[in-house]
């Protein structure tokens, strides 16, 4: 940034009026552009957080950080990106406010909270994003998200009656049944003492999805390769069944239910309302969404996305807005070099400081020791492909 102090950058971010919400919309506009050529593009969705001491930054407070994996004070904010696989950018975001700050007009005051923000759960933030996003005319083929919202039978039921293809990750003990569910209200036995039943009650037996997992062989699986990794291809067993949910009120719902065993014996479920669509190719948009962990990844460490210094409301979006704008600008990089050259992110960046103010003496210099470590990491890959054609 120059000559420009603190109080500069301060005022970016906590005063000055531009307005982040416009900017992102923008940049959603941008990056769609930017993935206009690829078949299919993913909506991942999921949170992000940071550990924060001290309790008057906005929306501050103890709650699980998957960060560390654990509770502990800080902020969780809800983050919404396109993916392509190899090509990923963050487009949308906003804080989780807790419950402990929805009428804590105190620290609503002094961390500039605008009235209209209230405690709502993430699934719900999530939904909100996804419609703005459909709304703007932002092309994706799918959202992905982990089992936080995939369990939220409100959130795929939503997506589902709007047409809008999901796949998530769910809990184990999700119950589920091979058939469709129905109901009937109980009778009330002779004698029996208490009123008579009022509801109607599922009328057969459900099950977990593990229970159901225990239930099948290794051959009702698939071995399929469902992504591309650094060094060779990642293969695991996946399973396919059509299952019945039920929820609220005598409400049910149809999907087709996922079961994915890795090598290293991890098993994971999801449920999709993909119906018709081959298993090879849910396969492969479930294991996509390993790449809003590299959004994550790359956000803080090339990035800065958890180097804020500011409390409000505003300096945290708009800190958040530019990174997700720095985040464009190296997806645009890579995309438009990747015939020449795979160019990483590490690289992007020491080639952007070398023009600012950095540790190297100039361009030039940047670019010779960017180039001897493309050329390591372009050996490095063809050294484990030749090794996985021998093995």
């Amino acid at each position: 940034m120059g000559e420009l102090d603190h109080q500069s950058l301060n005022h970016l971010l906590s005063d000055s009026p531009w307005n982040y919400k416009e900017l992102l919309r923008e940049l959603a506009v941008r990056v769609d552009g930017l993935f206009s050529d690829h078949e299919d593009v993913a909506l991942l969705i999921d949170e992000v957080g940071f550990r924060k001491k001290g309790k008057y930054s906005a929306c501050v407070g103890r709650q699980y950080l998957g960060c560390i994996g654990k509770h502990d004070n800080g902020q969780v904010a809800v983050v919404a990106g396109l993916s392509t696989g190899k090509h990923y950018c963050p487009v949308d975001l906003s804080l989780f406010m807790p419950e402990s700050w929805q009428d804590d007009q105190i620290r609503r005051l002094k961390a500039k909270v605008p009235d209209h923000i209230t405690h709502q759960s993430k699934p719900k933030m999530a939904l909100e994003m996804i419609r703005d996003l459909k709304a703007n005319n932002i092309k994706f083929n799918y959202v992905g998200f982990d089992a936080l919202y995939g369990s939220s039978f409100s959130l795929i039921e939503n997506l589902d009656n709007e047409g809008i293809a999901f796949i998530g990750d769910i809990k184990e003990n999700i119950q589920i049944s091979t058939r469709p569910i129905t109901f009937t209200l109980p009778i009330k036995k002779p004698g029996a003492k208490g009123k008579k039943f009022k509801y109607k009650q599922v009328d057969q037996p459900l099950m977990s999805v593990k229970e159901y997992m225990e239930s099948i062989e290794i051959d009702d699986f698939e071995h399929l390769s469902f992504r591309n990794g650094t060094k060779q291809e990642i293969r695991a067993y996946f399973h396919q069944k059509e299952v019945w949910i039920t929820f609220g009120t005598e409400k049910t719902l149809r999907l087709q239910l996922i079961i994915r065993k890795d090598i290293d014996g991890t098993i994971k479920y999801s449920f999709t309302n993909m119906d018709g669509v081959p298993l090879i190719k849910i396969a492969k948009r479930q294991g996509q969404r390993v790449f809003v962990e590299k959004i994550f990844e790359e956000g803080k460490n090339q990035i800065g996305m958890g180097d804020y210094q500011v409390r409000s409301w505003n300096g945290f979006h708009k800190h958040m807005t530019l990174c997700f704008m720095a985040f464009y600008y190296m997806a645009s990089q890579k995309i438009e070099y990747e015939q020449e050259l795979i160019i990483t992110s590490p690289v992007i960046r020491k080639l952007v400081a070398s023009t600012i103010i950095s540790r190297w003496e100039n361009t030039d210099a940047a670019i010779e020791i960017c180039l001897k470590s493309l050329e390591l990491y372009q050996n490095q890959i063809q050294r484990n492909l030749r090794i996985e054609r021998v093995t």
